[in-house]
């Protein structure tokens, strides 16, 4: 069974209350992501239209999976003298994390193609240990 769990996803969590409460009130600013499991893997598809390469960071580490995507821009309209009649500037950082446990970390692979992120997370062979029940006296 799949043990995908997002990650800060509390409405009232501490420093991003504000944020969350903006893109819940102005709409969802995450990026879409679509996490299949296979029997031997899980298939991660993340949309990031508009993002290069270089603009992605991925890790795992302790079975937390993180993707985050980081651009900025600079738009400039000078008169013929150089002088600015418009400057503006955007930025744009998203992060998703998702808790996928038992993951062969060596054997990660991943691509970007047209927008999207795809990777591939081989599972290990070693079997979840049952939970042990733990006697109250």
């Amino acid at each position: 069974m799949a043990n995908i769990t997002p990650r800060n996803n509390n409405f009232m969590s501490g420093d991003r209350f504000f944020d969350n409460f903006f893109t819940n009130f102005m709409g969802n600013d995450n990026f879409q992501v679509d996490i299949k499991e296979k029997d031997n893997s899980y298939e991660v598809k993340a949309d990031l239209p508009g993002f290069d390469k270089e603009n992605l960071d991925v890790d795992y580490d302790d079975g937390i999976l993180t993707i985050a995507a980081n651009r900025s821009s600079v738009t400039e309209d000078k008169d013929e003298e150089g002088n600015f009649l418009r400057k503006e500037r955007s930025s744009q950082s998203y992060r998703r994390q998702f808790m996928l446990k038992g993951i062969d970390e060596e054997k990660i692979e991943a691509n970007f193609k047209d927008g999207v992120l795809n990777l591939e997370l081989p599972k290990t062979s070693k079997e979840d240990k049952e939970k042990k029940r733990i006697t109250i006296q």
